[in-house]
């Protein structure tokens, strides 16, 4: 009988561990989800002041139905020296989704006239976890970084 018991127990740790496993692999999502989110809005706007188009993609799911198409406008940006300005003004979470809305400010300068233009906006934006990281599958409106639009379009 002693055997059988030592049997369940060791049923019960392997069982437990392979829980805590499990609890650990979704900690970096867990753990501090604002920052995390945060992270994925500052990577963007770092990116884009860099010039660096492709980066500032990678915290999109290809998933977004503007994929390809803010893809381009931030290609587009490459014509412009751009500082960008972000402010979180809002954050909801839900067990499988967080939803922000950031006020994005974006200075574009014309590297071919030296023209500078402001452009400001309040954007919707909702992640969803995918492969233990944030992925931003919402990101909406995203006519502030068509880089055609306002005073300092190229033509």
């Amino acid at each position: 009988m002693a055997a059988i018991e030592r049997k369940g127990r060791t049923r019960r740790i392997r069982l437990a561990i392979a829980g805590l496993s499990l609890l650990s692999a979704s900690l970096p999502l867990s753990a501090d989800r604002a920052a995390d989110v945060r992270s994925q809005i500052s990577t963007i706007a770092t990116a884009l002041t860099a010039g660096n188009p492709a980066d500032a993609m990678t915290p999109f799911d290809k998933s977004f139905p503007n994929y390809e198409k803010l893809s381009n406008y931030f290609q587009g940006l490459n014509a412009f020296t751009t500082n960008s300005e972000v402010d979180v003004t809002d954050e909801e979470d839900a067990a499988d989704e967080t939803k922000v809305t950031i006020h994005w400010t974006l200075t574009l300068n014309d590297l071919g006239s030296n023209a500078t233009e402001r452009r400001s906006s309040d954007i919707d934006v909702r992640l969803v976890p995918r492969n233990g990281k944030w992925k931003i599958v919402d990101f909406s409106p995203i006519s502030i970084f068509d880089p055609n639009a306002g005073p300092a379009k190229r033509p």
